[in-house]
């Protein structure tokens, strides 16, 4: 599997793992305004087991992931028998990949990573994603629909338009939509079986679809998150100790 690949995988997982944000609703129907308030914690850890599937690979992995709030994000993949093959850390302005399979350390800062996956990414961006925020932050210029079962906030970002679902029961992000018409490019995120992780509700599983069009044609792309432990703790080690015989690859 190649370095873009693990990048990939990453940013997805990101996109899903973690605590929900919550959503409270003092009076929508006078204010047609939605009041976020998310959970203050200093570190988070997960474990995870994921499955990737596409048209030529059906890849299963277990990641450890741990947060540093508002100062790191650190993930360990091990595929198979306790086998690290990769490691993530992520900084406030770079993002570096440690592919133990190809000795590589891939550089990445993240106006390259803007421009490879045609959307704006930060620190910022990342983290919100997992701790189960709206991809971009709510304003109050968005749009707010009201349904039976949704509160939807509707959001632009360059050619991208994203659709986040409330439900209206659990009050928590249960589902993102992010669509480009124009390249015909959508990925939806769904998450449930909440449980109570100390105060928080945390999703165990979550779903994540891609569709594209490649050679003229769609091609899909599926992920299977599941959640084997979520918990915070008072602190946390983040080691990335780079072996010497490792090239570093600046992207």
């Amino acid at each position: 599997m190649n370095n873009r690949f693990w990048v990939f995988l990453f940013l997805v997982i990101v996109s899903s793992c973690g605590r929900r944000v919550t959503v409270t609703d003092p009076d929508f129907a006078k204010n047609n305004k939605l009041v976020f308030a998310i959970p203050e914690f200093e570190y988070l850890n997960t474990r995870t087991k994921i499955q990737f599937k596409d048209a030529n690979r059906n890849v299963s992995t277990s990641a450890n992931i741990r947060i540093k709030k508002d100062s790191i994000i650190w993930m360990s993949l091990t595929p198979f028998l306790g086998i690290e093959v990769a490691r993530v850390m992520i900084t406030q302005d770079s993002m570096v990949l440690m592919n133990r399979l190809t000795k590589q350390i891939m550089v990445y800062d993240f106006e390259n990573l803007s421009e490879k996956f045609q959307f704006e990414i930060s620190y910022h961006l990342i983290q919100s994603m997992i701790l189960g925020n709206m991809p971009l932050k709510y304003q109050e210029l968005n749009e707010i629909v009201s349904s039976k079962k949704y509160y939807i906030v509707k959001q632009e970002s360059g050619p991208y338009s994203i659709q986040n679902y409330f439900n209206r029961e659990l009050m928590k992000l249960q589902k993102v939509e992010v669509t480009e018409t124009q390249k015909k490019k959508k990925m939806i995120l769904e998450f449930d079986n909440h449980k109570q992780v100390e105060s928080f509700s945390i999703p165990f599983h979550s779903l994540i679809s891609l569709d594209y069009e490649q050679d003229n044609e769609i091609q899909s792309t599926e992920i299977n998150i599941k959640h084997g432990r979520a918990e915070l703790a008072s602190e946390l080690r983040f080691p990335f100790e780079i072996p010497s015989r490792y090239r570093y690859v600046r992207k």
